[in-house]
């Protein structure tokens, strides 16, 4: 008679196969995060029998995962162990608040409620997209379209991209600072001039993953230079300069309202991989109080009853 072997979970020392493995998970980071995490703030990692817990700080916010064996764990370790890791932080650090990546559909409405408890909040849905093959194009030039050149850009240029982004997205809980850190970070980041006025007009920032993955990250096009292609050419430029760099496949995420985008990646062969949502959780006391306020509910007494 043949040994049954037990499938158990992983040691509990490898947080990182225990929280990708867990079967009620938000953990959208890789080995390497999670090692450095562990090693530089060992205080934001915490791991237990029947879950992990984890906060990546990144320029001005922190990022959320975690991993539960099972939905009760969750409802009954979540809260305790969130507070445990939001009291950890240094002072001044995400500022901009707590996100979590959230792509766990099925167990939505079970979780949802305990991320409320907490004081998250939907901020926004979105899609990853794929290009499962790159295309076999030739090298790319810097003169991508007539009168416009897409350049490695300066640290004042960056500041001038980012203020075109904060600019044509509105979002309050991004701002220059947090775009130019996101540039810096870019394994190519560029942005696209125009020759004649000397003017910023959009922008590109392009990593390089694992896996012979390039992913596109930062896309923009300054409201005035829309409706000339230009973001495609520099997506063409992009999908060419991967393919230089010996990836294989192209990612990218955009929000799902942005139906224009949407179609754009579809046109070059992107097609949906996954589809997703950011809560945000505020760290700042004020904002903290003032959602509180907005949550307390009106009792009307009857008797002893209310």
């Amino acid at each position: 008679m043949k040994d049954m072997r037990r499938l158990e979970v992983p040691p509990e020392k490898d947080v990182f196969e225990r929280g990708s493995r867990s079967l009620v998970r938000a953990f959208e980071v890789t080995r390497e995060e999670v090692r450095r995490v562990q090693t530089e703030r060992p205080e934001l990692v915490v791991s237990r029998d029947d879950g992990v817990m984890l906060l990546q700080p990144k320029r001005n916010r922190a990022w959320l995962c975690y991993g539960f064996s099972n939905l009760d764990a969750l409802r009954r370790e979540f809260k305790p162990v969130f507070e445990k890791l939001v009291a950890a932080l240094k002072t001044g650090e995400a500022t901009r608040g707590i996100f979590l990546w959230f792509a766990d559909h099925p167990n939505r409405p079970y979780v949802e409620p305990v991320l409320v408890d907490c004081f998250f909040e939907l901020r926004h849905e979105w899609m990853e997209m794929g290009l499962a093959r790159l295309p076999e194009d030739t090298a790319p030039t810097d003169e991508i379209a007539p009168g416009f050149v897409l350049r490695r850009a300066s640290p004042a240029e960056q500041e001038a991209a980012g203020a075109i982004d904060v600019a044509a997205f509105a979002d309050e809980a991004w701002q220059v600072a947090d775009f130019v850190d996101a540039a810096r970070e870019a394994s190519e980041f560029r942005v696209l001039e125009e020759r004649d006025g000397a003017r910023i007009v959009g922008y590109i920032g392009l990593w390089l993953e694992e896996g012979r993955v390039g992913k596109i990250d930062l896309l923009g096009v300054h409201p005035d230079f829309r409706r000339r292609g230009l973001a495609e050419t520099m997506l063409r430029w992009s999908l060419a300069w991967f393919r230089g760099q010996g990836m294989r496949r192209a990612r990218l995420t955009v929000h799902t309202d942005n139906a224009a985008a949407i179609a754009l990646y579809r046109k070059l062969g992107f097609t949906h991989h996954r589809s997703g949502l950011t809560y945000r959780r505020p760290t700042d006391e004020r904002e903290l109080a003032e959602m509180a306020q907005k949550r307390k509910g009106t009792y009307v007494k009857f008797g002893d009853w209310r």
